[in-house]
C-alpha cells in the first residue's frame, strides 16, 4: 500500500516523465484505468437493491447519478489512485429511497414507481 509520502513521490515521478515526453499534466488521469466494480441487483418486489463493491474508497468520493425518469443509474467513485465506474440498466422507473456505505460496499435501495 502506498503511504502519503510514497504516493506524492509517485506523482512527481509520473509528472517528470510526462514532461520529458511533452505530455500535459492534465492527462495524468488517463494513466489510471477505470475499474468496473462488482455489482449485484436484487429485485425485492416494490424495491430494487443494488450492492456495489468499492474497496479502498471513501464515501465522500462516491457520486451517484439517477436522473428523473431514467432507465439507468451511474455510480462513479474515484480517488488519487483509482477510479470505479458502473452504469446499471434499470428495468423500470425508480425513486431513490436509501443509501448505505460500509466497509467498501455501497448499497442503494430504489423504490419502483407504480404507473
Amino acid at each position: 500500500m502506498l503511504t502519503v509520502k510514497k504516493h506524492k513521490r509517485y506523482h512527481q515521478i509520473i509528472e517528470a516523465k510526462m514532461e520529458e515526453r511533452d505530455m500535459p499534466t492534465r492527462e495524468l488521469k488517463d494513466i489510471y484505468t477505470t475499474i468496473e466494480p462488482t455489482t449485484t441487483v436484487f429485485d425485492e418486489g416494490n424495491f430494487l437493491r443494488i450492492r456495489t463493491e468499492l474497496p479502498d474508497m471513501a464515501e465522500e468520493r462516491i457520486k451517484i447519478d439517477l436522473t428523473h425518469q431514467s432507465t439507468s443509474i451511474t455510480i462513479i467513485a474515484k480517488n488519487t489512485v483509482k477510479q470505479y465506474r458502473k452504469v446499471i440498466s434499470i428495468p423500470c422507473q425508480v425513486r431513490f429511497s436509501k443509501k448505505r456505505f460500509s466497509e467498501g460496499v455501497l448499497e442503494l435501495i430504489l423504490e419502483k414507481k407504480i404507473l
